[in-house]
Order: C-alpha cells, then structure tokens, then sequence
C-alpha cells in the first residue's frame, strides 16, 4: 500500500476524508450502456485496485496532493486527449469539459495559472470548453497543442518543462502507451502509428523533476494506470491496453470527467469554497460546446450530447448531487486558517 505523504499533512482531515469517501463512491457508479461496446464490470474493480494502491479516498488525495504542491502564482498544466480518426477525429467528449472544469478550479481555488495542453486535431474542443470557464477566473486558461508523431514528443514536451516549469501536472483521459510503446483504446483497438501526439511524455518528465503527477482515467490505457499495471492487467479482459506510464497519484473513475469533478469537489471542501465546483448548467454548455467544437461520444462516435454514452442530463445530474455532497460537507475555515489565507491572497 502507497500512500502519498507531504510535508505538511500525515493524512486526510476527517472531514475531507469522510467527503472523499462520498465522492469516490459516486464518481464510480457504473452508468455506461451495456450496449455501448465499452467494456462492463471494470470501474469497480479497478477503483479497488488504485484505492488499495493508495490506502485512501481517490478524489481527496488528489485534492490534497494539490492544495499541498501548488501556490498562488504557480503554473499548472492539464493534459487531455483522446480519439483518433476515423470515428473521434478530434477527440472524444470525456476529457475537455474534465480538463476545463479542474483548470478552473486550480486557478480560483489555489491562484495558479493554469495551461490546458492537447494534440493539435483535439484543439477546437478543448479551446472551446477553455473558453467557457476562463471567463470567471482572474487569469485565462491557456490552451497548447502538440502536433502527433513521437519525433515531435520529446522536443515539444521538453520546451514545456522548460517554459512553465509547472508545479504539478494533471492528466484527464490521456491516452498512454502499453510496455511495447503502443497505444491502445480501451476495447483493445490500436491507436494507428503517428496519431498520437506522445503527451505522456510529461509525465515522465514530471517525475523526473520531482512535480506533482495526477493520472485521471476510467479504463487502465489512460496515463497513470502504470502505477498499478500488474495488478491491473492481471483482470482487464483487454490486458494489453493497460498503461505502463505512470502518476504520484491515479484517480480511477467510471467516467475520467466525473473523476476530475471529484477532485474539484475535493478541493472545494478541502479549501472551503464551494464554488470551486461548477454547476450543472455550466456542465450542459461545456459537453455541448465540446460537440459543436467537433468532438463525438467515446463510446458511439455519436455527435449527441453524449459523454461514454451517457446522455447529458445524466452528467448534469451527477454534478448535481455532487454539489450537494460538497454543501453537506463544508465547514467553514477559521480566519487564520491556510484556506482563509489563500481565498485572501486569490482575491486581493
């Protein structure tokens, strides 16, 4: 059992802790068709499998990790991207509207400037969900491609580093190779050579500079899914597909956008802003947004408002009762309270 340690925390808050139970509980509710060619029985198994890794709530030690790695003026970055041509030709709907919301949250809740980084044929999406939530935080929310092949991985990933020397680095549905280098879906279909924009190379990167790693994903080929490959492989109907890249953390969900709100709703509570998890209307706009930008249903290939074939007012309705979980949870921060203090140094 792994659990990640920081300098000023021994373990979850009993608060936090008690909220993070709520949260993963939800986020791993199976709700993908059945028909839908995703394969069934796996969110559970593999959310035990990571929580026995890490010996603690997924959704909240990511929070944690975060609130205890990143201060204000910091720089962030939030790789997402899945899908390749013919049926996702720019990238699936799981991943920007997760990517945004998490962005936003970083830069209102812990006052970092946050940079959202995709391969170029997904840019439109993502550009289009940064766009919907940029407009309530004090700085944008950037958005940065790569274009694919692995000659440009290394190079581009490296200039990166180099730029934002970031802080901590976030993965929301991204796309990892397997031990052999190659990149599969999660139904076992192999992502064709030089359509991939090798952005798992951050990851690498991240953990070679000592930053903050976060893994989100739903189906074991998301990067992050290395950390516990072995066990993993050992169940997955589709063995080969399971990630060999690894994250300090891995937050392993039914669908990685509800993964990545439960740590925003983390961060709401472990900051004591519940504001810091958008709402359901915002929710609607941003998969909406994200089909008209040109990304499709990951599970269909459908340009309805889908997400993993769950329709949008299912999304709505998790973040919904999500927020709830976060209002039955707050309690509200001392004055001299870390929290009080960052909400003072974010305002200002």
């Amino acid at each position: 059992m792994v659990m990640l340690l920081t300098e000023d925390s021994t373990g979850p808050a009993p608060l936090l802790a008690m909220a993070g139970e709520r949260f993963d509980r939800l986020m791993t509710i199976e709700s993908r068709p059945l028909s839908g060619g995703l394969p069934p029985g796996l969110v559970v198994p593999m959310y035990e499998i990571c929580r026995r890794h890490h010996g603690e709530p997924l959704s909240t030690l990511a929070a944690r990790a975060l609130m205890s790695r990143v201060v204000y003026g910091d720089n962030v970055i939030v790789a997402t991207g899945a899908g390749v041509p013919p049926k996702l030709p720019q990238g699936e709907t799981d991943g920007p509207p997760g990517a945004a919301v998490l962005a936003r949250a970083i830069a209102l809740g812990l006052g970092a400037q946050v940079t959202i980084v995709s391969e170029e044929a997904h840019s439109k999406p993502v550009e289009a969900c940064a766009a919907l939530v940029g407009s309530s935080t004090a700085r944008p929310i950037k958005v940065e491609t790569i274009p694919p092949h692995s000659k440009y991985g290394p190079k581009a990933v490296e200039a990166l580093m180099a730029r934002y020397q970031p802080s901590a680095i976030v993965f929301v549905e991204l796309d990892g190779p397997n031990p052999d280098g190659l990149f599969h879906g999660v139904r076992g279909d192999p992502r064709p050579a030089g359509t991939m924009a090798h952005l798992h190379l951050l990851a690498e990167a991240g953990r070679a500079a000592k930053r903050l790693t976060i893994g989100i994903g739903d189906g074991g080929n998301e990067v992050g899914f290395g950390a516990v490959r072995t066990a993993l492989a050992a169940f997955h109907p589709n063995s080969f597909v399971v990630t060999a890249v690894e994250t300090d953390v891995v937050v392993s969900a039914a669908i990685s956008n509800w993964g990545a709100y439960a740590v925003c709703a983390g961060l709401a509570v472990g900051i004591g802003s519940p504001d810091l998890l958008h709402n359901d209307a915002l929710e609607g706009d941003l998969i909406r947004a994200c089909v008209s930008a040109g990304a499709r249903d990951g599970a269909t290939a459908s340009t309805e408002p889908l997400v993993d074939g769950v329709p949008e007012s299912g999304h709505r309705g998790f973040v919904s009762l999500l927020q709830s979980i976060v209002a039955s949870s707050s309690s509200e921060p001392g004055p001299d309270s870390p929290s009080r203090q960052r909400s003072r140094e974010v305002t200002s």
